[in-house]
């Protein structure tokens, strides 16, 4: 039977973001469990509501920047009002809020500003977490939203993370009183993810002090640097075997990392893994930055300052890998027994922080450079997000100023 073509405006901007943005089990070796459910979020936007009609808004904002329709794109300016309007409202009254709702609505919201975002802003999707952090100051659409699921939560502190490092401002409150007790009652699968966010946030503090400082002494710095990347090692040395991760070759270039893909042993993790790649890499980033600075470095400083672009190598690998994986083109693995849920959404959105972490890292090569800015080039032309192609230039001018500070010939 021939293919079912959407009619309404509607139709055409929800096929859209589905066939672009929806995860999938494709690829997956065996057979996903009998136990597997639609996710909540897509059951949620098969049906009318304000979280449905945000989701149409990222589906016609990107089918607009694909086709140059521009009536897609007034149609999904309409839609995007109005849920701003529906946050506004939470915000303003956050006991009758809908809390699981509110913040998905939001994360539309975001995802709609990467896709529509003008040169020059391509960060203007965290201002949608200013509505995050005044709901989830709320006690009682804080409380809902983690007795909902306690994941959404956690995300929000990972993304609050990305945000600083993003505009470099000031570290929000919620991040300053952070305590791991603010999650309470994590599954076991979970407790990996709350102790990332604990070290992750440890490290901005550190980031945010030397960037307070004109002048912080290079040996403390260094010093400070290597204890966070210790502690990252050990947290991923300690890591339960359902997080366990590694890399596979491939005889398709097309669509892996030049040839290489990550397994991992559940897609949830995948995601999670992520956050630590990126870390990773910025912190040995701020391990050569200050051990270059260092007047007469040692023998010891020389290795270290190696070591650590070797593991900036290595997690540059990794991200590349890893998206490769996660964009679709091989199965990320299938959940553990017992998991009814798999990501509802391919997770591209995020991933284009680690690929710029990556993309510009100034002791990752040349290859993955260029891979990045490549991968970054067909999701802005495939699936319609514009900040993917803003972030090239961006990204090409800031890795070429750290190779001449970091003094890196290639």
């Amino acid at each position: 039977m021939p293919a079912v073509v959407p009619s309404t405006l509607e139709e055409q901007g929800m096929s859209f973001f589905v066939n672009r943005f929806v995860g999938a089990v494709s690829g997956m070796a065996g057979d996903a469990p009998p136990e597997l459910e639609t996710s909540p979020f897509l059951k949620a936007i098969h049906v009318q509501s304000p979280l449905r009609d945000a989701t149409i808004s990222v589906g016609l904002a990107a089918m607009s920047n694909v086709s140059q329709d521009r009536a897609l794109s007034l149609a999904a300016r309409e839609k995007y009002v109005a849920a701003i309007n529906v946050v506004r409202k939470a915000v303003q009254n956050p006991d009758q809020a809908n809390a699981n709702q509110t913040f998905l609505i939001i994360v539309m919201l975001s995802m709609y500003e990467m896709v529509c975002c003008a040169p020059n802003e391509i960060d203007s999707w965290t201002v949608h977490l200013d509505g995050v952090a005044a709901l989830v100051k709320q006690a009682s659409f804080s409380d809902a939203l983690r007795n909902t699921n306690p994941r959404p939560h956690l995300q929000y502190y990972l993304i609050s993370i990305i945000r600083y490092f993003l505009v470099q401002g000031v570290i929000p409150s919620e991040l300053h009183d952070w305590s791991p007790e603010h999650i309470p009652g994590p599954q076991p699968d979970q407790i990996p993810t709350v102790r990332l966010v604990d070290i992750l946030i440890r490290f901005m503090k550190l980031h945010s002090s030397l960037q307070d400082h004109p002048d912080p002494d290079p040996r403390i710095a260094a010093s400070s640097a290597l204890l966070c990347d210790a502690e990252l090692e050990a947290w991923e040395s300690q890591l339960p075997k359902k997080w366990k991760f590694s890399l596979k070759k491939s005889n398709d270039f097309q669509r892996t990392f030049n040839g290489t893909y990550m397994i991992y042993n559940d897609v949830w993790v995948s995601r999670d893994l992520n956050h630590y790649f990126w870390a990773r890499l910025m912190v040995n980033e701020m391990i050569v930055r200050h051990i270059t600075r260092l007047g007469t470095p040692t023998l010891d400083d020389i290795c270290q300052r190696q070591r650590a672009l070797d593991t900036t190598s290595l997690m540059a690998t990794y991200i590349c890998a890893g998206a490769a994986s996660q964009m679709g083109a091989f199965g990320c693995g299938l959940p553990s027994a017992g998991l009814t849920q798999l990501p509802p959404l391919n997770g591209v959105f995020l991933l284009m922080f680690p690929l710029a972490v990556a993309g510009g890292a100034a002791g990752a090569g040349d290859e993955v450079h260029e891979w990045v800015l490549e991968t970054l080039r067909k999701i802005g032309r495939t699936m319609g997000i514009r900040r993917a192609l803003e972030m090239i230039p961006t990204l090409k001018e800031l890795r070429e100023r750290k190779m001449r500070e970091l003094g890196i010939v290639k």
